[in-house]
């Protein structure tokens, strides 16, 4: 019986607590890209407010199967690419909790292979080709990539 009553208030707690990132509890997690500008240098300005002029100023909602691939392209181990010094923003991941209020947030410039977090992230690396997967499904460009076909030609050296 305590264990049946141990498993309730688990699965309770799971319910009612919504999902965790990086020490924070979020309830959605929304897609946003913006027009390809060589100029911007944050999507995601002071406050979590997000830049005007994004493509799609609701954001994409993902799924819980893209909220986890999500999370697994920004933590542990990935294999390293070379980086470049600019820092050129056209994506961002917008972690929401449960009264819509921005709590977290993964900011991507894919022509960079650069990225900012809040919170900060523990890994060094990321998987930037399943990122690119998450805007592809929701039909939105990455930066001066229209789609997920066009960063993998130029992102990886075989195209994969």
């Amino acid at each position: 019986m305590p264990r049946v009553l141990f498993l309730l208030f688990l699965s309770t707690c799971a319910v009612l607590g919504g999902e965790r990132w990086r020490d924070v509890e979020f309830a959605e997690v929304r897609a946003f890209a913006w027009p390809d500008d060589k100029e911007t240098t944050a999507v995601i300005l002071p406050g979590m407010k997000l830049k005007p002029g994004a493509i799609n100023k609701e954001g994409a909602k993902l799924t819980a199967e893209q909220t986890k691939q999500l999370v697994n392209a920004v933590k542990g181990r990935h294999p390293t690419y070379v980086r470049m010094f600019c820092h050129n923003p056209h994506n961002a991941f917008v972690f929401y909790d449960k009264d819509q209020k921005p709590v977290a947030f993964v900011e991507v410039c894919f022509a960079c292979r650069t990225e900012r977090f809040s919170p900060k992230a523990a890994s060094r690396d990321i998987d930037l080709t399943a990122l690119a997967a998450i805007f592809d499904a929701h039909k939105l460009p990455m930066g001066l990539y229209p789609d997920l076909a066009s960063f993998r030609k130029n992102f990886l050296p075989d195209g994969k």
